[in-house]
């Protein structure tokens, strides 16, 4: 789980997912490029509450940016998160 305060104080929390969060996001993406942001939808919660895809895509430029940094942190496999 990371946690991260928004530009605006609101705190952002990412949990860990499982695979059955993977493979909902393979089945209802509508392309690849869509698999990021359905796997943020299911896994990230903004002062406790879960998000849309609309709350997503209008998040400001820099809180976008901070939050899919910080979940591709989750999604660096281990061996990689040692080499660094």
């Amino acid at each position: 789980m990371i946690e991260l305060e928004l530009s605006d104080g609101r705190r952002a929390v990412i949990r860990e997912g499982k695979g059955k969060d993977l493979f909902w996001a393979y089945q209802n993406a509508n392309s690849p490029n869509e698999i990021l942001k359905l796997l943020m939808v299911r896994l990230v919660e903004i002062d406790g509450k879960k998000i849309t895809e609309d709350d997503l895509e209008e998040l400001p430029l820099q809180d976008a940016i901070l939050l899919t940094s910080k979940f591709s942190e989750l999604l660096t496999p281990l061996s990689q998160k040692k080499l660094s």
